[in-house]
């Protein structure tokens, strides 16, 4: 909307650096419509949907990535420009116990070609963990494990790379938007640290 999709398509990591993103960071349960809205099942760990978003300047100086629904959506209505298109790792929330089938995630390998991005909520504390389960690699959206005493999920299959901002919780800067971006050799992970509404660092990490 208004140029930001295209300026987040011609160069993802740039406009990660200029603009705090928000997506449905502290809305859950509009995060489950959208989903379900879409055809999907907003309660399951697992998205198998292609969908089509559009960033959407808010008046806190940020952007907020919506779902708009299935490919297509956009077209019906009176939106100028392009969606981004992307697959989503759903959010499931805080959970009591590092519990694998609790968590959400993504398997990559059957990521369509065609689709460049997996988006998920905002990460606040979160990391992104990637497994390779037999011949998937599978990308997990780990919650904050404060309440697990130093706990890890049991994972199924063999760490790859479990990376997210570098949190600092003293000076007010915290996680923002968090994506899987593919790249010729496969997927980066690519993360904001905001402080308010403003981005103080993007990093990116490269899925083996």
């Amino acid at each position: 909307m208004n140029g930001n999709n295209k300026s987040f398509l011609t160069n993802p990591v740039n406009y990660l650096g200029q603009h705090a993103i928000e997506c449905y960071n502290i809305k859950p349960a509009a995060m489950k419509t959208a989903i379900n809205s879409a055809g999907g099942n907003g309660d399951a760990t697992s998205c198998n949907l292609t969908l089509e978003f559009d960033l959407v300047p808010q008046p806190g100086k940020y952007v907020s990535l919506v779902i708009l629904g299935a490919v297509g959506t956009y077209a019906g209505t009176k939106r100028k420009g392009q969606p981004i298109v992307a697959a989503w790792m759903p959010y499931m929330g805080q959970t009591s116990d590092p519990n694998e089938n609790q968590i959400g995630r993504i398997n990559l390998t059957t990521v369509p070609a065609n689709v460049k991005f997996v988006f998920s909520a905002g990460l606040g504390g979160c990391n992104f963990v990637a497994q390779q389960e037999g011949a998937n690699k599978v990308l997990y959206h780990e919650p904050t494990a404060a309440s697990w005493n130093g706990r890890q999920p049991a994972y199924n299959g063999n760490n790859i790379l479990r990376a997210g901002p570098a949190y600092d919780d003293a000076a007010e800067i915290v996680g923002g938007f968090g994506m899987a971006m593919r790249v010729p050799a496969g997927w980066d992970l690519v993360f904001q640290l905001v402080k308010g509404t403003t981005v103080q660092q993007v990093t990116q990490h490269h899925v083996p």
